[in-house]
């Protein structure tokens, strides 16, 4: 199983391009195979959406955060190896053309060492602030995006015409690295998702919590559906997220990566951003889980 560490997007820990860089090759230094970035662009004081799963609107730290899509240059641009990824990147914050070309920009910075996971978003606030679209149309938004996309990456001129969006025969001469686009993974938490994971997606980006059934259900829709568009579903994979809570102990998490090994799961990552205030103890915690770990 791959093994990667979140760059903390939001909560107190980056001040800095050169202390993030720092964090960022000692990530790969140690071994981990990805990075990976959250998306936030807003906290409003009185939310409407209550944060997944818990009692409280949302997790303190979310009121500072980052961008995303700047965090993955600094950290291109500071490793060599690692991949980067992003659980996930809210795709209706951006107009499609902008989006693409900063993921082609991205790809190329990183030199073809880019993934993107996306997803709709959990909070309505943010998206009726950042786009004025109607909710309950996300999902087809998104499956347009992610067509756009790999248009965008797979021809030139490129031209578009949807309901959602329409761009005239436009020249395309930034390619992407990695052919055909940066793989795309798939973040959500229903049978909808699934479907667009068996479409369009290389893999699934879960979460713990969910009941075996639930996530049998899931994958074979998944399944279904890329048999249907004609792909292989045996080529799907599994990126599990673990929120790491304070006072997590490094022996209980280890454990717990190595139950996912067990269970097939491709790749985990973990996100500390609830648990550390700097990076350097970030960092620390990150030395002594992968010591732990070994090969799994």
């Amino acid at each position: 199983m791959k093994l990667g560490f979140g760059i903390p997007a939001v909560g107190p820990a980056v001040g800095s391009a050169h202390g993030l860089s720092a964090f960022c090759r000692g990530i790969e230094d140690l071994g981990y195979d990805s990075l990976w970035v959250a998306d936030r662009l807003v906290t409003p004081v009185a939310p409407h959406t209550p944060y997944p799963g818990k009692q409280q609107p949302f997790p303190p730290e979310m009121t500072r955060s980052l961008d995303p899509l700047l965090l993955w240059t600094v950290a291109a641009t500071a490793t060599r190896r690692v991949r980067l990824n992003a659980s996930t990147l809210n795709t209706f914050y951006y107009e499609p053309p902008h989006l693409a070309r900063l993921l082609t920009t991205l790809d190329v910075l990183s030199e073809g060492r880019l993934e993107v996971g996306v997803g709709l978003g959990w909070m309505k606030d943010e998206h009726d602030i950042a786009r004025s679209a109607d909710w309950h149309q996300r999902g087809k938004i998104l499956d347009d995006m992610l067509a756009f996309l790999q248009a965008w990456w797979t021809t030139n001129p490129v031209a578009w015409d949807s309901p959602f969006f329409t761009l005239p025969p436009t020249h395309a001469d930034l390619r992407p690295v990695q052919a055909g686009g940066p793989p795309i993974w798939i973040g959500g938490a229903s049978a909808a998702a699934m479907r667009r994971v068996g479409r369009s997606g290389v893999g699934w980006l879960a979460f713990e919590g969910l009941p075996d059934d639930v996530i049998d259900a899931w994958w074979s829709i998944a399944r279904r559906t890329a048999e249907d568009a004609g792909r292989d579903p045996d080529m799907l994979k599994t990126a599990m997220r673990i929120n790491l809570d304070p006072n997590t102990s490094v022996d209980s998490l280890a454990a717990k990566l190595r139950r996912h090994a067990e269970s097939g799961v491709g790749e985990a990552f973990v996100d500390a951003f609830a648990a550390f205030p700097t990076l350097d103890q970030t960092l620390d915690f990150a030395d002594r889980l992968i010591a732990r770990t070994g090969q799994l």
